[in-house]
């Protein structure tokens, strides 16, 4: 037998660190070659680590919340191999001791700092409305199981003592920064503080859009489904894209160049129980209103429950906001390097507005588009938002548009 020390490996583009997020394992356990190990949240996405060797779990390089470097230690198994690609020794492998596991508390543990739980949990307490900080977990280490949300939205059993109101005072409660918002900290600082961003605001008479967007939810609309006006912003941001090549770019300030990017890749904004995910719609431009509609309905499921793939978050050349969804008017939509603009749409509403010199009720649009002053002016962002208002204000338009 022999030490593998299995070191954090780069399951992204170029990370730098991962932050532990759960382990399935624990020290003492025997484990096999390929099963699931450790969750581990990057700048994207959390990720399923596999054991590389089958062997003992004899030390564990950092607990939930930890910060790992890549390559910094992430277990030690005692193993009969010594690197994955070494062959098994002949013969039967004399069975390796394993320390019995200690009696885990049946009472439940109040979550303290990160709220544990998985994915699918964290999907169901979505769809329940339920905040995870607020559940008692009873499953291990006080992670909150289905089961413990189920007995949360039911609410207490009959008879049950009601605690009494917390009376105001006290200390603040302090909890670290982890997790996907300590990566949309990291994020949000660096593009604020390296981009200088200029902006520029409309408001859009949306009458023939509602229409249009009303006219495709009916055709387009299942009974699992159902049909936004983000398919919509997603083709009219295509089209001032394919017009407007400055805007699909990237700007490497340390070779001194502009990149075009030959693919729009439209990234949407979409805020989870954990913080905002931006899953990419890769090719928009060659994917019809449909396509589009029905992927972006996937990939936000897939947000939610954190299952998205570094993949289905990597590439993106431009990024919607559709704050409008959650109730927004108008708002600073952030740009996300290496891109250099970001569009923001909020709510329809009714507001009076002149048509043909005369006031009048109509449903009207807000839209912001924020772009990186080093590389467009005033007059790029103009142009290239003119022409999303164009095909906004007559949809029709977008049946051009590929």
């Amino acid at each position: 037998m022999s030490a593998y020390r299995f070191n954090l490996p780069d399951v992204g583009e170029g990370l730098s660190e991962g932050e532990i997020v759960h382990w399935h394992v624990a020290q003492g356990d025997q484990v096999k070659a390929d099963q699931l190990l450790v969750d581990v949240q990057t700048d994207k996405a959390v990720v399923e680590i596999p054991a590389p060797v089958a062997g003992v779990i004899t030390e564990l390089g950092g607990q939930p919340g930890d910060v790992l470097p890549i390559g910094g230690l992430l277990a030690v198994i005692e193993s009969a191999a010594t690197s994955p690609e070494s062959a098994p020794k002949a013969g039967p492998e004399k069975p390796v001791p394993v320390a019995p596991a200690a009696p885990v508390a049946a009472a439940p543990v109040a979550p303290q700092g990160r709220v544990r739980a998985s994915p699918a949990t964290r999907k169901r307490a979505l769809e329940l409305d339920i905040d995870l900080a607020t559940v008692r977990g009873t499953g291990d280490h006080g992670r909150i199981t289905k089961q413990d949300l189920e007995s949360a939205a039911a609410g207490p059993p009959a008879g049950a003592e009601v605690p009494a109101p917390v009376a105001r005072g006290g200390a603040d409660r302090v909890e670290p920064l982890r997790g996907l918002r300590r990566q949309i900290a990291n994020t949000m600082t660096a593009a604020w503080r390296e981009v200088p961003h200029i902006l520029t605001m409309q408001e859009l008479d949306a009458t023939r859009l509602v229409a249009a967007r009303d006219s495709l939810r009916a055709e387009f609309e299942n009974a699992s489904s159902k049909f936004s006006y983000l398919p919509l912003f997603v083709k009219a941001c295509v089209a001032g894209l394919e017009r407007h090549p400055r805007f699909n770019a990237s700007l490497d300030m340390d070779t001194q160049q502009v990149i075009y990017r030959h693919r729009i890749n439209i990234g949407i904004a979409t805020a989870t129980p954990d913080g905002l995910i931006v899953p990419v719609i890769h090719d928009a431009d060659t994917k019809s209103i449909a396509m589009i509609a029905s992927e972006i309905e996937a990939l936000a499921d897939s947000a939610r429950a954190r299952k998205v793939t570094v993949a289905e978050l990597s590439e993106g050349t431009f990024t919607i906001s559709n704050f409008g969804s959650y109730g927004g008017h108008m708002g600073t939509p952030i740009i996300r390097p290496p891109e250099v603009a970001i569009a923001g749409f909020g709510q329809i509403r009714e507001a009076v507005i002149p048509i043909d010199g005369a006031p009048a009720v109509r449903p009207v649009l807000p839209m912001v588009v924020s772009c990186d002053h080093r590389l467009n002016d005033g007059e790029h962002l103009g142009g290239f938002v003119g022409t999303i208002a164009t095909y906004l204000k007559d949809p029709v338009r977008l049946l051009g548009v590929r």
